[in-house]
């Protein structure tokens, strides 16, 4: 299934992202380091059902459900937006898909559909163990294997739930994210690249375990087309999945010498070196193959550290924002830093624009403010006597409405009636351009 999802892909040449024409959201403001909307403006829609499937080692049956966050479509004039799906990490025995709400929510403000998944956990393995797995759990080595498939038939049956469905939550299921924490992010990149035939090499037990990695945990089938990867301290069980020639955007976030999911070549889950679990390769390995293929990649890595998935969520999201964008914007350009507050900036990123706010420009005051119908403006600070041009721009930066306000009218003044949205009102003089201030209409 996903590699049907994902075959619109290969038509790309190996430097396509550096080279696509930007798609149609490479909007200014949005989708960039900075929240566009703001938290009281995202809905959340919990506790929604995407399949049922048998826990195994165990037989009981877990009912998989996910949470999405999304601007509020009353106010967002977008009608369908990029989507996100996290998966939280825990190494496939523990943590919930609340652990991700906050990553979920900072995305959904600027300007995503997201969402975190719930999926199938436990192998055999005490969820107390701690760094002490590797003393008590090594024998559970092949069914750790499992569980790592298992995860991935639960993530690529969410994402095929929410692309049937993209309509009822306003998502463009031709423009799809996948990242996750840890073992989170294993599943991730596994959802996105992982086929069967690389799967049973992987893992001889999987299919007569828990069956085939489109199939078991609900009957959808949707096409959708992941276009890149937000990949938080995770691995690849081999780099043969990163096909020549295929891009593969991928951000990564990783330490140098993380001991649960290594950075480059090693085992997972090694940590003090004890059991043998199987060998992995984290992100510095999928740098190197990711330079060989001339495909778009981002490393952020913190050297001389010992711990596991220690960057801030403060720089994932900015940086994730950043590059994110410039997938969408055909701009993708490959990258690598060790500074672990290295932010990103890209508001102004974006083919649709609007006039840049001055300094010294006059401002206005809208009221009320979300209307439901007539909405007024006052002027202030007028640097001369000469006219002021307001102009007012819808979500896409596109103007809808131009007008001019003469000296000494610069109270109560009429706005144009406008459709339900979000605008931007932008006033200038001259040279001089206002601080822009946003509107919004619910009727």
């Amino acid at each position: 299934m996903i590699r049907t999802s994902t075959l619109f892909l290969l038509l790309l040449s190996m430097t396509t992202l550096a080279q696509a024409q930007s798609g149609p959201y490479c909007i200014q403001g949005r989708f960039a380091e900075q929240p566009y909307f703001s938290d009281n403006e995202i809905v959340e829609v919990k506790d929604i059902t995407y399949g049922q499937a048998m826990r195994w080692p165990s037989t009981t049956v877990d009912t998989l459900k996910m949470d999405i966050y999304m601007p509020d479509p009353t106010i967002d004039p977008l009608a369908e937006r990029p989507f996100i799906m996290f998966i939280h990490g825990g190494a496939f025995f523990a943590g919930q898909r609340e652990d991700m709400a906050s990553i979920c929510r900072d995305f959904a403000r600027r300007g995503y559909v997201t969402a975190t998944m719930s999926y199938r956990l436990g192998w055999d393995c005490d969820p107390n163990s701690g760094l002490l797995i590797c003393f008590f759990c090594g024998s559970q080595a092949d069914k750790l294997r499992v569980a790592a498939y298992r995860s991935v038939q639960d993530a690529r049956a969410a994402l095929r739930y929410v692309a049937a469905n993209a309509g009822q939550f306003g998502i463009d299921a031709s423009s799809f994210f996948v990242g996750g924490t840890s073992a989170g992010s294993v599943a991730a990149i596994h959802a996105a690249f992982l086929d069967q035939e690389q799967a049973d090499t992987f893992c001889p037990d999987c299919v007569p375990a828990v069956g085939q990695l489109d199939s078991g945990v609900n009957t959808i089938y949707a096409d959708y087309t992941i276009q890149g990867v937000l990949n938080n301290c995770g691995a690849v069980m081999n780099l043969d999945i990163f096909e020549a020639g295929l891009p593969m955007p991928m951000i990564s976030f990783h330490d140098d010498g993380d001991c649960v999911v290594p950075s480059g070549y090693g085992y997972a889950l090694g940590c003090l070196n004890c059991q043998d679990f199987f060998l992995a390769h984290g992100s510095k390995e999928m740098q190197v193959s990711s330079e060989q293929n001339a495909n778009c990649f981002e490393m952020n890595l913190r050297l001389n550290s010992l711990n596991h998935c220690s960057y801030p969520q403060s720089t994932i999201v900015s940086r994730s924002s950043c590059f994110l964008k410039s997938i969408l914007c055909g701009t993708c350009e490959s990258a690598s830093s060790n500074d672990v507050n290295n932010t990103a900036s890209c508001m102004d990123l974006g083919t649709t624009s609007v006039f840049t706010p001055g300094q010294n420009g006059p401002t206005v005051r809208i009221y009320p403010n979300p209307s439901r119908g007539q909405a007024w403006m006052d002027v202030f600070g007028r640097t001369s006597e000469d006219q002021v041009e307001v102009q007012i721009s819808n979500a896409l930066g596109q103007a809808v409405s131009r007008f001019t306000v003469l000296p000494g009218n610069d109270h109560s003044i009429a706005l144009p009636f406008l459709p339900r949205g979000m605008y931007t009102v932008i006033i200038y003089q001259g040279q001089s351009v206002g601080q822009p201030q946003r509107l919004i209409i619910e009727n």
